[in-house]
């Protein structure tokens, strides 16, 4: 299992030109240079680090699975975000062939809020934790349930999750998936797919996602990175006061 930094899939990229525009005074040009160069740096790297997705070996089925081998039950990668202030959980994954493929094959995103236990410990796994599961059928319909005590299942609708080929998308209200020891932002998931048609139990489950532990919910945006960006163009603005300009241009892609 490997977790890597990658760039978000679907995402548009923003080619981004600043022309700072000198001065009489040199020593001010070359520090508002300096400036622009520490924030493109800065809001590259941010954005790297927002989106890590987990990535899965092709075919790596487990040894107890009876399912379907047709390819879209085993995960290729996945990614589970949120968004602090839409209160958005965003999940996606990707698979070895398009969905659909296995007639009775679902999904099932696990998530820990907080008081996660091991349900799988005797089959290995004793750092796969979770107290809620998302359910996603291939209609994308479901059910988010909540586990324990105070738990509760809330369904959604055919079409709700969507299906794209090999891809699976959902988007998930925080209000569904409450604070149960964590914050939001703390949360950990895993992804197993399952397949129905099997011996009910262990034996349904065709892959995890990662592989033995859960992975951390990335957050974003990161409006910090943004706003600094914004005090840069303010910065060029300032140094336009004067009467001779040169162009210094730098270019960077950066994804939003």
């Amino acid at each position: 299992m490997e977790q890597k930094p990658q760039l978000t899939n679907g995402l548009p990229l923003l080619s981004c030109t600043l022309l700072i525009l000198s001065t009489e005074d040199g020593s001010m040009r070359l520090n508002i240079a300096k400036t622009v160069i520490a924030a493109v740096l800065l809001i590259g790297a941010s954005q790297a680090n927002a989106s890590v997705v987990t990535t899965d070996t092709p075919g790596d089925y487990l040894a107890t699975y009876t399912g379907s081998r047709a390819g879209d039950l085993d995960v290729i990668d996945a990614l589970l975000t949120y968004n602090p202030a839409s209160d958005i959980f965003h999940f996606e994954s990707t698979f070895a062939a398009n969905i659909g493929a296995s007639p009775s094959g679902f999904y099932i995103l696990g998530i820990n809020r907080g008081s996660g236990t091991a349900a799988f410990a005797a089959n290995g796994l004793q750092n796969v934790l979770f107290d809620s599961v998302v359910r996603i059928n291939l209609d994308g319909s479901g059910a988010v349930n909540r586990l324990g005590p105070n738990g509760g299942s809330t369904p959604f609708a055919a079409g709700t999750a969507s299906i794209q080929d090999n891809r699976l998308i959902a988007d998930i209200a925080g209000s569904l998936l409450p604070a149960n020891g964590f914050a939001k932002t703390d949360y950990t998931w895993n992804l197993w797919p399952r397949d129905g048609a099997a011996s009910a139990g262990f034996t349904q489950i065709s892959d995890f996602a990662p592989d033995i532990n859960n992975a951390g919910v990335q957050v974003v945006p990161l409006p910090g990175a943004f706003w600094l960006f914004g005090s840069v163009l303010g910065l060029c603005k300032l140094a336009g006061r004067s009467k001779r300009f040169v162009p210094f241009t730098i270019k960077s892609e950066i994804m939003i």
